[in-house]
């Protein structure tokens, strides 16, 4: 299999893409930061906006 990076998917409903800079407040705000949604995720939810920023930029 060739790997070709991450691919946009998109339907009527739905968009899926590869995260950017921009995304890092939604992210916290929206579920990174929620103990209920990590809880059984490999990694413990985001403390601070500034967290998701780094996952982002990695």
């Amino acid at each position: 299999m060739k790997h070709c990076g991450t691919q946009k998917l998109e339907t009527d409903r739905l968009i899926l893409r590869k995260y950017i800079a921009e995304d890092a407040i939604a992210m916290y705000k929206n579920w990174a930061s929620d103990k209920e949604v990590t809880k059984f995720l490999t990694w413990p939810a985001h403390s601070n906006p500034e967290i998701s920023q780094s996952i982002i930029n990695n």
